[in-house]
C-alpha cells in the first residue's frame, strides 16, 4: 500500500512540473506574440518614417531649398553624417518627427550622404554649392518589452534604413512646364482636344508648387493620354496610356483627362530642365540672306511649281524674320535672331528647302534648322498668327537629336526679357502646322525664383479646319492651350534627353 501511495504522489509531482513547464512555455509564447507584434508594428512605422524623411530630404536637395532655407543641410563637397536632436530643424529630421520618430531619447536618427548607390545612375548637381545627390536615413528605436522581460529580455531594438537619390534617366516628357510657383502654369482655354501619342510613362509634368498650378476654363476640353506611353509605335494606335504629373495642385484634374493605364499623379516631384546644359549658339559672323525664287526659276529648292517663294539661308537676322503672303523655304542651319522675332503671318507657308548641301555645322545628320531668338523688345517672340499656313503647309524640322542642340527647333534665349500671357510666344494657324523638334522657350528657374513675374509663356492653339502636330517636346515656363480644334503631339522615338528626378532607391 505504501508503495502505491508513493507512486501516486510522484505522479502528481510530475504532473505539477509539466503544468509549470507548460505555463512557462505558454507565457514565453504569449510574450513572443505580444512583444513580437509590438516590434513588428514599430519596425513598419520606422520604415515609413525613414522613407518620408529620405524623400523630403532629397526633394529639398533637388529644389535647392536645403541651401537657401533657414536650416541648411547636406551642402558642400563632403557633407558628413548628422544625428538629429529632438528639436532638430533640418527637413529630414522634421519629417521623421512628423512620423513619430526622433522626439524622444529612445530614438536615434542619423542622416548621411553616401557617394554611390549600387545599380543607380546618379545625376550631377547643377549647383556647385550643393553637390549631395544621395541621402540615407537610419532610424533606431529601443523598445521596452512586456512579458518577455520576465524571461530576461528587457529591451528590443528596431531599425529602418531608407535611401533616396537624384537620378539621371533618359526619359523625355512631351510637355514639361517649369515655372516653380505660378498659378495657372498649365492653362487650357476654349474646347481643344490635346492628344499625346507614344513617349514615356509620364506625358505631362507641371512643376509649379501652386495649389492652382492647373486651370481649365472656357468650355469642355480634353487632354487625351490614352494612346501615350512606350507601347505606341508612332501611329497613336498601340499606346496604352501615360501619367499626368503635377507638383502643386489641384488634387484632382479639373476637366476631362483620359490616361488609359496611366493616372493623374499629385503631388509629382518636379523634373529639371533637361536642356539646361545646351549652350546657346554663337552669334554668326555673316547675315542670313533672302532670295526670291520666281515662278520661272529652273532651280526650285522645293518651291511648288507655279509658286513664287523666298529662300532663306542661315545666319544673323538683326531685324527678325517675317513671312507674310509668301512661301518661305529654309535652308538647314542656325538662324540667329537678335531682334524682331520669328513671325509667320497671314497667307503664309514655310517648309524646309531641298537640295541645299551637307548638314550644317553643329548638326549631325540634317536637314534641320535651329531658330535661336533673343532681343530685348516686347515683340521679340515666336509668333504664328491665326492665318499662318493658309497659303500652304508649315512643316519645319529642328536640329537632329544626336547633335549639340539635341533636337531643338525653337530656342528662346534663357536670359531674355519676360514674354508673358498675351505678349508671349504664340503658335496657332489656319492650316496644317507640323513641327518636328523641341519647342524650348524658358528662362532659368533661378530667374523665376528671383522674380516670379519674369518667365516665358507659350500659347499653342488649333483653330477650325486646322491641325497642329508637334513631333518632339514642349519645354516652357507657362503653357496656355486653346482654340477649338485638335492639337496632337507625337513624341520623337529617337529623343535622347536626360532628365534629373528624385527616387526612393532603397
Amino acid at each position: 500500500m505504501r508503495a502505491g501511495k508513493e507512486s501516486g504522489k510522484e505522479k502528481g509531482q510530475a504532473l505539477l512540473l509539466v503544468v509549470v513547464a507548460m505555463s512557462l512555455f505558454l507565457i514565453a509564447a504569449l510574450g513572443l506574440v505580444m512583444d513580437g507584434a509590438q516590434i513588428y508594428g514599430h519596425r513598419q512605422m520606422a520604415q515609413d518614417a525613414a522613407d518620408a524623411a529620405a524623400q523630403a530630404g532629397i526633394m529639398s536637395i533637388f529644389t535647392g531649398t536645403n541651401v537657401t532655407g533657414g536650416s541648411p543641410f547636406g551642402t558642400g563637397t563632403n557633407p558628413g553624417p548628422h544625428t538629429c536632436t529632438t528639436t532638430d530643424p533640418i527637413t529630414p529630421c522634421v519629417y521623421a518627427r512628423n512620423n513619430q520618430f526622433g522626439g524622444t531619447a529612445a530614438d536615434t536618427i542619423v542622416i548621411s550622404y553616401p557617394k554611390t548607390a549600387p545599380g543607380v545612375n546618379l545625376a550631377t548637381s547643377p549647383d556647385p554649392a550643393n553637390t549631395a545627390n544621395i541621402i540615407q536615413v537610419n532610424i533606431t528605436r529601443t523598445l521596452n518589452t512586456g512579458i518577455m522581460k520576465m524571461l530576461g529580455s528587457a529591451t528590443s531594438t528596431v531599425t529602418a534604413v531608407a535611401v533616396a537619390a537624384v537620378v539621371d534617366v533618359v526619359n523625355p516628357v512631351p510637355i514639361l512646364v517649369l515655372h516653380p510657383n505660378l498659378s495657372g502654369a498649365f492653362m487650357i482655354n476654349g474646347t481643344p482636344t490635346i492628344t499625346i501619342c507614344g513617349g514615356p510613362t509620364r506625358s505631362i509634368q507641371v512643376n509649379s508648387i501652386s495649389t492652382t498650378s492647373i486651370i481649365t476654363k472656357g468650355g469642355s476640353n480634353t487632354v487625351d493620354l490614352s494612346r501615350a506611353g512606350p507601347l505606341d509605335s508612332g501611329t497613336c494606335n498601340t499606346g496604352t496610356g501615360a501619367d499626368f504629373g503635377d507638383f502643386g495642385g489641384p488634387v484632382n484634374y479639373p476637366s476631362t483627362l483620359l490616361t488609359g493605364v496611366g493616372q493623374y499623379v499629385q503631388p509629382a516631384s518636379p523634373i529639371d530642365d533637361p536642356l539646361l546644359s545646351v549652350a546657346a549658339p554663337a552669334v554668326p559672323g555673316t547675315a542670313g540672306t533672302q532670295t526670291t525664287i520666281t515662278v520661272a526659276a529652273v532651280t526650285r529648292y522645293g518651291c511648288p511649281a507655279g509658286q513664287q517663294c523666298t529662300l532663306y539661308t542661315p545666319g544673323l537676322y538683326a531685324s527678325g524674320i517675317d513671312v507674310k503672303n509668301d512661301w518661305a523655304l529654309f535652308t538647314p542651319g542656325i538662324y540667329y535672331i537678335s531682334g524682331g522675332g520669328f513671325n509667320l503671318e497671314s497667307n503664309s507657308a514655310a517648309t524646309m528647302a531641298t537640295g541645299t548641301g551637307a548638314p550644317p555645322a553643329g548638326f549631325t545628320n540634317g536637314p534641320g534648322m535651329l531658330v535661336y531668338n533673343t532681343g530685348s523688345a516686347a515683340g521679340d517672340v515666336f509668333n504664328f498668327t491665326s492665318n499662318a499656313g493658309s497659303k500652304g503647309p508649315v512643316t519645319l524640322i529642328g536640329s537632329d537629336d544626336t547633335s549639340a542642340y539635341k533636337g531643338i527647333l525653337f530656342f528662346q534665349d534663357r536670359g531674355s526679357v519676360k514674354h508673358v500671357d498675351n505678349k508671349g510666344h504664340l503658335l496657332q494657324g489656319g492650316g496644317t502646322i507640323s513641327l518636328t523638334g523641341t519647342i524650348y522657350v524658358t528662362n532659368t528657374v533661378a530667374t523665376m525664383k528671383g522674380d516670379a513675374t519674369h518667365y516665358q509663356t507659350l500659347q499653342l492653339q488649333g483653330n477650325p479646319g486646322s491641325t497642329t502636330t508637334i513631333i518632339g517636346e514642349i519645354i516652357t515656363d507657362n503653357l496656355q492651350l486653346g482654340g477649338t480644334a485638335g492639337i496632337k503631339m507625337n513624341l520623337n522615338p529617337n529623343s535622347n534627353l536626360h532628365i534629373r528626378q528624385v527616387a526612393l532607391v532603397r
